[in-house]
């Protein structure tokens, strides 16, 4: 065969694991002995471990400080610029210093951002997105699919788990399946669900919420603060009930609009829920630029949650009555003497002979009368039941 040179070869595109390489064996003393051959497949099956600042995999352009080495039986890590980033075990897949404990696990000593997924796409769907898939092939409710956990230490050097967002399968069945968000804290030590949305429902402190916002505690004294911090005068923290016929549609006469019920349990065999009193408010005149509306506090009487104060339009009603206008003022009672002395009013009234009453005695109790009746009509109009003026 004439010789070649190895420039002149033909290019092999696709070697052969068998395919043989011309080698030098350094360990042989002889000459003779040094030239062999060895396959494609064993030279890329019998790398030398490597270092962190030697690879055994390198680039030229680095100066060999960047590549690929094995530290340890079975596994393959990655060193930048002489400096260890990560590595492969049989643990899984861990970027930093340390020992890995997940399929992916990240070390860091600094305050810098870990993870970042960044997203350039300029449309409206969304991206970039995060999904937990739990692909069973028997799902079933209760099923946990997944699970975001808060973990530090506690005094002790404990591992604990401080918060967690725990999602799961309320109702696997198709078309009408529903699902869970848990988000679970740590008080005294003991770790559960504060807040659960569960399908249409949000309950605060309460497992199985039966409204779409259900508040359960077992603390007495304040439940729901709204609180405002506004450095003036306007209104804060305000509670509106808003209640609308459809996005739409115009109010009607007589549409109870809100309730606010006292609820608390009988004494029954089997106690059940009463209403022994509540707040009521609702549309009397619906008219534009002519409305009127009413509000009714109720109270439980003889079993019955029945209206004992109505405040319609300008109207009230007390203890069920129908509701009537303010009335009218009732002018006080003007007496004068022409000669004498009217007697001064006095809540304690002596008439010696009932059957036979002098007109002192008379006089006086009839002044006494009038200072009385005069105090209530003050009181009436002092509090609106009827008019100043």
């Amino acid at each position: 065969m004439a010789d070649r040179k190895i420039t002149g070869l033909t290019a092999l595109t696709t070697p052969g694991a068998d395919d043989l390489l011309p080698v030098v064996d350094v360990s042989e003393a002889a000459n003779a002995d040094k030239n062999k051959s060895i396959t494609l497949g064993t030279l890329f099956g019998s790398l030398p471990d490597g270092s962190v600042g030697n690879p055994a995999i390198g680039f030229l352009s680095d100066t060999g400080t960047s590549g690929i080495f094995r530290p340890a039986a079975n596994e393959v890590a990655f060193a930048n610029n002489a400096t260890f980033t990560g590595k492969f075990t049989t643990a899984g897949f861990q970027l930093g210093d340390g020992t890995a404990a997940a399929q992916l696990h990240l070390f860091s000593t600094d305050t810098t951002d870990q993870v970042i997924i960044e997203n350039s796409d300029a449309e409206a769907d969304t991206a970039p997105d995060v999904v937990l898939y739990r692909n069973s092939a028997a799902p079933a409710a209760n099923d946990n699919l997944g699970n975001l956990e808060f973990r530090g230490q506690d005094s002790g050097g404990n591992d604990h788990t401080y918060a967690q967002l725990v999602a799961s399968i309320s109702d696997p069945t198709n078309t009408s399946e529903d699902g869970i968000l848990d988000l679970s804290t740590t008080f005294a030590g003991t770790n559960a669900s504060r807040i659960r949305l569960s399908g249409r429902f949000v309950g605060i402190g309460e497992g199985s919420p039966a409204f779409p916002m259900h508040l359960t505690t077992d603390l007495t004294g304040t439940a729901l603060n709204l609180e405002c911090s506004a450095d003036d005068p306007a209104s804060g923290a305000d509670l509106t009930l808003f209640h609308r016929r459809g996005a739409s549609d115009a109010g009607q006469d007589d549409d109870i609009l809100s309730s606010v019920f006292f609820r608390g349990k009988n004494d029954a065999g089997t106690p059940a829920e009463v209403d022994y009193a509540a707040i009521e408010s609702k549309i009397v005149d619906a008219s534009d630029d002519t409305e009127d509306g009413a509000l009714s506090l109720q109270v439980q009487t003889a079993g019955t949650l029945t209206t004992q104060l109505e405040i319609s339009g300008n109207t009230i009603g007390f203890f069920g009555a129908t509701a009537a206008v303010q009335s009218t003022h009732v002018a006080d009672i003007t007496t004068t003497a022409t000669s004498g002395t009217l007697p001064t009013a006095n809540d304690t009234n002596t008439i010696a002979d009932a059957t036979a009453p002098t007109n002192a005695e008379l006089l006086q109790y009839c002044v006494t009368l009038e200072a009385k009746v005069e105090a209530l009509l003050a009181f009436a109009s002092a509090h609106g039941l009827m008019a100043s003026s």
